[in-house]
């Protein structure tokens, strides 16, 4: 009878304990839904015309959210710094967005991006238009 009790709460107690935990998994997971990482870095290879650049795409859960940017590979431009990119508005099929130098609205994206290309066209600040052809090197995305 005393084998019988004990077996008996330790089966309770094992039911319990796992009833238990599946409620915390439920509430981890809940969470886990909200802070899951969405997004992360591509990083892209190609050209602007006839000049070769790296595209960097940042979609972060934390920090500043969406950081769009490029460099050139070859020429000095922005003295050897990340040129920022600013996503202004949809126009069909693309995505237009600015590109700022010391502040200043220096040229205009219109490009695809998906994450393993870019294409489109650029537009420089003296009228200039290129193509622009990338694709994603490495990625660390995560999907949402």
């Amino acid at each position: 009878m005393k084998k019988t009790i004990v077996i008996s709460v330790a089966f309770i107690a094992c039911v319990a304990m796992f009833a238990l935990s599946g409620v915390c998994n439920a509430k981890t997971t809940e969470s886990h839904a909200v802070e899951s990482v969405q997004g992360g870095v591509i990083e892209y290879s190609g050209n602007i015309g006839p000049y070769a650049v790296t595209f960097t795409f940042m979609n972060l859960h934390m920090g500043n959210g969406e950081e769009f940017y490029y460099e050139y590979k070859s020429a000095r431009v922005n003295k050897g710094q990340p040129i920022e990119l600013v996503y202004q508005r949809d126009s069909g099929a693309y995505s237009v967005y600015y590109e700022y130098i010391n502040g200043k609205h220096t040229g205009t994206f219109k490009i695809i991006r998906t994450k393993s290309k870019i294409t489109g066209t650029f537009k420089n600040s003296k009228g200039t238009t290129y193509k622009v052809n990338a694709k994603m090197m490495s990625s660390n995305w995560a999907d949402e």
